[in-house]
């Protein structure tokens, strides 16, 4: 019989992750989520500029403008929700006016082109400040760039350089002695090797620091980057994309690097208590026989911006637990190279255990995922594996569903299909259930003519009063399957907390689906997504 109390409520669950606005705002900016320019500074620190008109800026899903006199009303920019990155002036030569406006602005860099004579008159005022200076070089030039650099030598680390992206030699950061420590704004000037540079920069970032083992039901921090303002010279749809296309590869090494101190979550943080629940509700036997010996890769990364939850370690415990049925071998590692064709192809299935944030920015990490479903692989996913990469649409399309309003609660979970092999465990009841339920949006790829649902929220049993107007169908599924190309793909939205693995039902739910996209459980009548593999 299900169980419909919880063992424990999270309170820092119990709030919505998307952002919320003012009421007075006038912004149009999604969340900073839903794009690598904006995504980019929680897991790098790096704040993508542009110049000009503040609503402008926000209509480019900006969250940051780089302002120059005359300096833009405040109050349009707070009620744009638009940060100033960095301030511009000619000169700051008796520059404590400039300081002090760039203060009042909230901005912590100047940008100038007029220094005064006085290297360190100017790094006291920085340093009295708190507020960071770059120095453009006089004409851009490789040479003018490195008697910039060379005046600099002795300063602070508040002193540094402003450079345009098309002016700088090939392998600049390594070329250009100075470059890779005083690097502060890159103007970006077309897309013309912008890619390696970005990847250069972050290769010369300091290495991700190890994450705190008591994290959990928390948000990463940030990759504690040093601080880099972008400025973007257009912001118009095609140069936006091509820019996010560029930074792609900067992310994945940021990403792979923060694999390092982030490994698999070990199964020593569940409680004793716990680990008797989940013991005693696991299936003896997986529900059919594999066809062949199975590999499952389990991966439950969270990088920096993402939300890392406390019952990672549950599903863990029960994953491992379950192998022992003899339905899968499975592999623990959050190695994303795994990922990567075509050593992926070692494995039957992937597991992605809450994976939440910036997983796969990098082309060759989503790239191989995609592919191996498409060519008869499988990948299954739980809870926050939705709230992945929300920035990558092809990302969402393997998934079948991405981002929506959530909130622990209870509600009816209805069996849509009572008659799949893979929601066989529930035998066809209808159960309350308290977790975190996603109610995703209209407006992403969720839809019931691309996947087969097989749990969803009973709206009539249910109070929905919190979710009006959410979706306009009234339809909130929780759980599918799907083929896409020749593989298969299972989603449930729930298990935010132990109970998931500590009832019965669910339990065997999960090593069911396990064995649909490993290959062995058939399904009947899963439509097929024929969506693109590439952006």
């Amino acid at each position: 019989m299900l169980r419909s109390s919880l063992t424990f409520i999270l309170l820092a669950a119990t709030l919505p992750l998307l952002a919320q606005r003012s009421p007075d705002s006038e912004s149009v900016r999604q969340p900073d989520s839903r794009h690598l320019r904006t995504a980019v500074t929680k897991l790098l620190g790096w704040k993508i500029t542009a110049t000009g008109d503040p609503a402008k800026v926000d209509a480019a899903n900006l969250a940051f403008i780089e302002v120059s006199n005359p300096t833009p009303d405040p109050s349009a920019l707070k009620k744009l929700n638009l940060h100033v990155s960095a301030y511009r002036v000619d000169s700051v030569v008796g520059g404590e006016e400039a300081f002090r406006s760039a203060k009042s602005l909230g901005a912590d860099t100047i940008i100038t082109s007029q220094a005064p004579t006085s290297i360190s008159e100017l790094d006291k005022l920085a340093s009295d400040a708190g507020i960071n200076v770059a120095i453009t070089a006089a004409s851009g030039s490789k040479g003018d760039l490195k008697t910039l650099l060379t005046s600099i030598t002795d300063a602070s680390n508040r002193i540094g350089v402003s450079v345009n992206s098309d002016a700088l030699p090939k392998n600049a950061l390594e070329s250009v002695p100075g470059l890779k420590e005083r690097l502060m704004v890159l103007n970006v000037r077309g897309a013309s090797r912008l890619s390696d540079l970005l990847l250069d920069i972050s290769r010369a970032e300091p290495a991700p620091e190890e994450q705190p083992e008591k994290c959990s039901n928390c948000g990463r921090p940030y990759g504690g980057t040093k601080p880099l303002v972008v400025t973007l010279d257009k912001t118009d749809a095609a140069s936006l994309e091509a820019f996010e296309k560029a930074l792609r590869p900067a992310m994945g090494y940021r990403v792979e690097q923060i694999t390092k101190v982030l490994p698999i979550t070990s199964t020593d943080r569940v409680p004793a208590e716990d680990k008797a629940k989940i013991e005693a509700a696991l299936p003896r036997e997986a529900p059919v026989k594999p066809k062949k010996p199975r590999k499952l890769l389990v991966i439950d990364l969270s990088p920096a911006g993402g939300y890392y939850h406390a019952t990672v370690a549950h599903a863990n415990f029960a994953l491992g637990l379950m192998a022992k049925t003899g339905a899968y071998e499975p592999t623990f590692s959050n190695d994303l190279n795994n990922l990567k064709w075509p050593k992926i192809r070692q494995y039957d299935a992937v597991f992605l255990n809450s994976v939440v944030g910036e997983v796969f920015p990098d082309p060759d990490v989503l790239n191989g995922l995609i592919r191996f479903v498409k060519e008869g692989g499988g990948v299954a996913g739980i809870h926050g594996s939705t709230y992945a990469s929300m920035d990558l649409p092809e990302y969402g399309e393997l998934m079948g569903a991405q981002d929506g309003p959530h909130h622990v609660e209870k509600a009816t979970v209805k069996i849509d299909d009572p008659n799949s092999p893979v929601a066989k465990s529930f035998e066809g009841k209808e159960f309350e259930w308290t977790d975190e339920f996603y109610h995703f949006l209209p407006t992403g790829p969720l839809s019931r003519d691309k996947v087969h649902v097989l749990l969803s929220i009973d709206t009539a049993k249910s109070d929905m009063s919190r979710w009006k107007g959410i979706r306009p169908d009234n339809d909130y599924p929780v759980s599918w399957i799907k083929t896409y190309g020749k593989g298969h793909v299972f989603n449930c939205a729930l298990g935010h907390t132990p109970m998931l693995f500590e009832t019965p039902a669910f339990a065997t739910y999960i090593l069911s689906a396990i064995q649909y996209v490993l290959g062995d459980l058939p399904a009947d009548a899963t439509p097929s997504a024929k969506l693109s593999a590439s952006r």
